[in-house]
């Protein structure tokens, strides 16, 4: 009787691992198959993806410091590891505004991003964030750095890439941010 029993469970065990390799393939073509390629899931290069995020920057932190009656102290932009397995294009600016009451003055941030077409996604307390397509804008207040201290994030989404330009973005030291 030992010998059946062997039988069936050696032929349980070989379906049970062919499951197991359909489902791992299928995970696998799933989660990298629309994003590779040297692409963003909407199909956009690393090229369009900077090109993007750094105009939407350009047009973002000026609006925040004109709502703030800030100025630009810093900006930079480089390319940013999302949770270690993808890319995105990121661009910083630190302000410098007069105090005021801070939540009049993320309301006005709030009101000047979305006049310009951003629509409202915040979720925190004082924080502004908007986005527009894939580019999502945060503005918040960094007293820790220094009263009347806000920092702007433009970021892009996170994207897979490979061959040269997953090259570019592993290497990419960053740089300033022209034109805010």
């Amino acid at each position: 009787m030992s010998g059946p029993r062997v039988a069936v469970s050696t032929t349980v065990g070989h379906r049970r691992t062919t499951l197991l390799l359909l489902a791992l393939i299928g995970l696998l073509a799933a989660c990298g198959g629309a994003s590779s390629g040297g692409t963003d899931a909407d199909g956009s290069s690393v090229d369009s993806v900077e090109s993007t995020t750094t105009e939407r920057a350009q047009e973002a932190i000026p609006l925040v410091a004109e709502a703030l009656g800030a100025d630009v102290v810093r900006g930079s932009q480089q390319w940013q590891s999302c949770m270690a397995i993808s890319w995105r294009h990121e661009a910083f600016a630190t302000l410098s505004a007069p105090a005021g009451d801070t939540t009049t003055q993320l309301d006005d941030v709030r009101s000047a991003l979305t006049g310009a077409g951003y629509d409202d996604a915040t979720q925190v307390d004082d924080h502004v964030t908007v986005t527009r397509d894939q580019t999502t804008v945060d503005v918040q207040p960094a007293s820790a750095r220094g009263e009347g201290t806000w920092t702007v994030t433009v970021r892009s989404g996170c994207a897979d890439y490979d061959g040269d330009d997953l090259d570019r973005v592993e290497d990419d030291d960053g740089g300033p941010l022209d034109g805010v």
